[in-house]
């Protein structure tokens, strides 16, 4: 899907072709004559050299015409705010097909069995991304001369590993899970974005030219002093509401810490055989395996209950059912919260007080990891707790006393 631009995928004015004709048609000169310039230089004779640099710069200006065009600014789309955020919201049913591309500046350090994660939020992931409905897509990612495909089927999500040649049949829902490349794409991420900012100020940006559309622009700004965003910039196609482009933006940063955005997209159906993982034979290798679902075990063991309020923010529930996991907070001050069983929570604080810092808590101990935009805590005491937000470092730290007290 991904191309390189040359001249002769370009259609030009008929000014330009006629001007391009009449250069190929202009006759050669009558006689080009070899200058000696040394005992090893020679050069062209001016006739022949004027003919050749007017080929090559009307070549030059025939190759720059598409990335002028790419460049350009955007039209005034003329949507308010709340209608671009309307249409957004409505977009997840839209078919496309398409090739996208984020960026990550977070510091985020390579924890073990995290390590992709963090190169998510913190190097360059190429995608191609087919998308058909809720329940058929496919996004592969490129890495080098790697790829690892992920297909979403009615019954089963499978995972194609180009390099090792290897097919994995996956069942079963996960309700938490760790961040994919697949969460990444513009339509996915912005509208896990607008979810969670529920309730922020929308404010007008201008339009961006994103693969070939006039993308209209939306900025979402944060009503809390307490989070770690500036803002959220958005573009969407004005037609569809489709996001084709994100951007965040830490406080006190002049550029966003991540990116992501079309590099080509088509609104078009991806055909069935695109969407069909490879079928299972002799010559690869095979497994079929069921998603892991720790919340469940955790709440089934009840390993411990979560505090009815923390920092004076009220608790309300994270997945349905799950009362191992909290949510504290509105928009994008809000704090997750889960409950963690001894092994797991054992070596979740001990990763973390490897690469952050300790939080003095009584009769408990506490470890907090800033980015700059994502915040994580671990409390460990009789019961373990991991909390994540983006939110401010010192919004944690009277997170951990108040969970200290709840531990012990």
């Amino acid at each position: 899907m991904k191309h390189a631009l040359t001249c002769s995928d370009t259609e030009f004015s008929p000014a330009v072709e006629a001007l391009w004709q009449r250069i190929q048609q202009r006759p050669p000169p009558a006689r080009v004559r070899f200058l000696a310039m040394g005992p090893s230089r020679t050069v062209v004779g001016a006739q022949a050299r004027g003919r050749w640099a007017l080929v090559l710069a009307v070549t030059v200006l025939l190759c720059a015409v598409p990335v002028a065009l790419q460049l350009r600014p955007a039209r005034a789309a003329g949507i308010a705010p709340t209608a671009l955020m309307s249409r957004i919201a409505a977009s997840r049913t839209v078919p496309y097909q398409g090739y996208a591309q984020s960026s990550g500046l977070l510091p985020l350090p390579a924890l073990r069995n995290l390590e992709q994660v963090a190169a998510l939020v913190s190097g360059t992931t190429e995608m191609r991304t087919w998308y058909a409905a809720k329940d058929r897509w496919r996004v592969d990612v490129i890495n080098g001369g790697s790829e690892r495909d992920l297909y979403q089927t009615p019954a089963f999500q499978y995972v194609w590993d180009y390099g090792d040649n290897q097919l994995s049949r996956i069942s079963g829902d996960q309700p938490v899970r760790l961040p994919r490349a697949a969460d990444l794409i513009p339509p996915t991420l912005v509208h896990t974005l607008i979810d969670l900012a529920a309730g922020e100020r929308a404010e007008p940006l201008a339009g961006r030219r994103v693969a070939g559309i006039d993308a209209a622009g939306l900025r979402i700004v944060p009503t809390g002093a307490e989070t770690t965003v500036a803002h959220i910039d958005l573009w969407a196609d004005p037609a569809t509401g489709l996001p084709v482009q994100a951007e965040i933006t830490a406080k006190g940063g002049q550029r966003p810490v991540f990116m992501t955005r079309f590099l080509e997209l088509h609104f078009s159906t991806p055909g069935p055989a695109v969407l069909t993982p490879p079928a299972a034979r002799d010559a690869i290798g095979y497994t079929e395996t069921a998603a892991p679902d720790l919340l469940s075990a955790i709440n089934r063991r009840r390993f411990g209950q979560l505090p009815a309020q923390l920092d004076g923010l009220p608790r309300r529930d994270g997945v349905a059912g799950i009362s191992a996991v909290g949510v504290y907070g509105t928009g994008l001050n809000q704090l997750v919260v889960v409950a963690l069983p001894g092994r797991f929570g054992s070596q979740a604080y001990d990763q973390i007080a490897a690469y952050g810092a300790a939080v003095p808590v009584p009769q408990a101990q506490a470890a907090l990891l800033g980015t700059g935009l994502l915040s994580v805590l671990v409390v460990r005491g009789e019961r373990t707790y991991l909390v994540a937000g983006l939110v401010q470092p010192a919004v944690l730290q009277r997170v951990a006393a108040d969970l200290a007290r709840a531990a012990s």
